[in-house]
């Protein structure tokens, strides 16, 4: 055995290594779809989408129209169908709002179209599934009424909230009376979608990214994304009363007073006072 002169180190000496050093590093996880987390990232990120914005309107003739309406003259107008068709005993009456319900629809776009009708579906087969007792007491058409009037309300309230930004509609809301309580649960709910959201997705996508191969305990990462949302939900609350309070916030929403003796405002009056006087004479 020969050394090195300077160092002492055996140069022609052979070295084994263990067996465990000798195994093979190449690692195939197997295939996990990752369904929870793939469903999660894309339904959050369609909510995402729309939250707060109305949707664009420029190639929808009726909501150009409806553009000029005040905020709050719409709100009454949809609360005041919702009433008259509920109220009405003459399915007339109901069938000629439905007819409406679709001709406005018709003239929106597909993708608007689908937006209002997917949910619909859910509605009507819910007051179906309430309603559907009474046939057994002999009130056959009590089903079909009560879905009728459901896809009607609806529809209106849908394509509303689709089609007004978030900021008029808090506008609308203080401009028809209601109290700066409520209009701050809605405001700050909204707002928390929007961040809570955006928190969630980054978590997913942190959860996705340390994923490999197959998990099993699916449920428990689920528990762990939950639990940290909700710390991150706490500590932006506490945040966002501190950020308010230091600009002065006192619990009182100013907004711009918009005109309501319009053209567009009385138009769209008129045809509300028209629905319900249809409505008292059908009865």
């Amino acid at each position: 055995m020969n050394s090195s002169p300077s160092l002492g180190i055996p140069t022609n000496e052979t070295v084994t290594l263990p067996a465990w050093l000798c195994e093979s590093e190449c690692y195939t996880p197997p295939n996990d779809r990752s369904s929870f987390i793939q469903r999660n990232l894309g339904h959050m990120g369609q909510v995402l989408s729309r939250v707060g914005a109305g949707a664009p309107i420029s190639q929808s003739p009726v909501d150009r129209a409806l553009r000029t309406v005040s905020p709050a003259v719409r709100i009454v107008g949809i609360v005041a169908v919702i009433i008259a068709v509920n109220i009405t005993r003459n399915m007339m009456f109901s069938y000629a709002m439905l007819a409406a319900a679709l001709v406005l629809l018709a003239a929106r776009p597909a993708w608007l179209m689908r937006s209002i009708l997917m949910p619909a579906p859910a509605i009507c087969a819910f007051s179906l599934a309430i309603s559907l007792p009474g046939v057994f007491v002999g009130q056959y058409n009590t089903p079909a009424r009560l879905a009728v009037k459901a896809f009607v309300a609806a529809s209106f309230v849908i394509a509303f909230g689709w089609t007004v930004p978030w900021n008029r509609l808090i506008a609308g809301l203080r401009g028809i009376g209601c109290p700066d309580s409520l209009i701050y649960i809605c405001d700050v709910t909204m707002q928390f979608i929007d961040i809570l959201g955006r928190s969630m997705m980054r978590l997913l996508d942190a959860l996705q990214l340390r994923s490999v191969g197959r998990d099993s305990r699916k449920l428990m990462s689920a528990g762990h994304v939950l639990g940290t949302l909700f710390v991150h939900a706490h500590a932006q609350a506490r945040r966002m009363a501190e950020a308010m309070a230091c600009r002065g916030f006192d619990g009182s929403y100013r907004i711009q007073r918009e005109r309501l003796l319009t053209w567009a405002n009385g138009a769209y009056s008129a045809v509300i006072v028209a629905m319900a006087a249809l409505a008292m004479y059908l009865g």
